[in-house]
């Protein structure tokens, strides 16, 4: 997502999506033991994060606090941020990936700041956080 970031902010946010979307299913199947794959593979992956969110919640609460220390957007320490940021950025992932509308009225510099924002706020706290579950 970093590399494209210049060339293709749009294909940027979208490879930033599917590397939080990618990291929730990996540790899904690694922590869990739960395969997720066919029809409505990223409905399912959230309602598991969210399910499992809560399971790990004495873990998942120390990370949220240093995470929370090295990025500003994390301001609550509740369990229920790492479904939102999914949920985020899935909805960012979609808006980017099916309407060229907002491509054409908004400037590549402007798409570039708003894809390394979201980069920066949503996808890079998101799988530390996922991360530090395994």
């Amino acid at each position: 997502a970093n590399k494209v970031i210049t060339d293709s902010p749009r294909w940027s946010v979208i490879m930033a999506y599917y590397a939080m979307h990618n990291v929730s299913k990996f540790y899904l199947a690694k922590i869990h033991n739960i395969k997720i794959s066919g029809e409505d593979v990223h409905a399912k992956t959230l309602f598991f994060i969210s399910k499992y969110a809560k399971q790990d919640a004495k873990k998942i609460i120390p990370l949220l606090e240093k995470a929370k220390e090295e990025y500003d957007a994390i301001t609550s320490s509740s369990i229920w941020v790492i479904p939102r940021l999914l949920s985020k950025g899935r909805d960012e992932r979609t808006k980017t990936q099916y309407y060229n509308a907002v491509k054409a009225e908004k400037s590549t510099m402007e798409l570039m700041q708003a894809a390394q924002y979201f980069m920066d706020n949503f996808m890079k706290p998101y799988i530390k956080i996922i991360e530090g579950l395994f």
